[in-house]
């Protein structure tokens, strides 16, 4: 198994969060809703990366003393490590049932990026044609909160 270090990935992982920054406002302009939230799942996942690839980098820039992150780590894996470093804790998500711990409505994207996979889709029934502007909207706002505890703990 490969291990993701800042030295020899850092700039790689910056270039995918600009990716899929860009192609979630894409799919979104064109109002493909199960594509723009695709796209924000991915933008998640590499943020998540690049954020714990990057922070781990050695100050002085010394490639020896980089931490080495497993490449095998998934979404699931990369949300538990953000929750555990309380990254996820000050900023509550809010809809019309009040306020949530983001680290709790944060798995609706991971969940919702899962049904990529057709065996996964067809056990829950789910057609992405059917996924609406309103629930691609909750999940940017969820995002969105995400990204405001990020923030605050920079």
């Amino acid at each position: 198994m490969a291990k993701f270090t800042c030295t020899l990935h850092g700039d790689q992982a910056n270039a995918l969060v600009l990716y899929w920054n860009k192609q979630h406002k894409r799919e979104a302009k064109t109002r493909q809703w199960f594509m723009a939230a695709m796209a924000l799942a991915c933008l998640l996942e590499a943020w998540l990366y690049a954020y714990f690839i990057i922070w781990s980098g050695d100050d002085g820039n010394d490639p020896a003393k980089d931490e080495q992150i497993p490449d095998g780590l998934v979404l699931n894996d990369l949300l538990d490590a953000a929750k555990q470093l309380d990254l996820l804790t000050t900023v509550k998500f809010r809809d019309k049932f009040g306020d949530h711990a983001v680290q709790d409505v944060a798995h609706e994207i991971r969940h919702l990026r899962n049904n990529i996979h057709a065996g996964v889709a067809l056990r829950k029934g789910f057609d992405p044609t059917r996924f609406t502007k309103k629930d691609y909207a909750r999940l940017k706002k969820i995002f969105a909160a995400i990204w405001e505890n990020f923030e605050l703990a920079l």
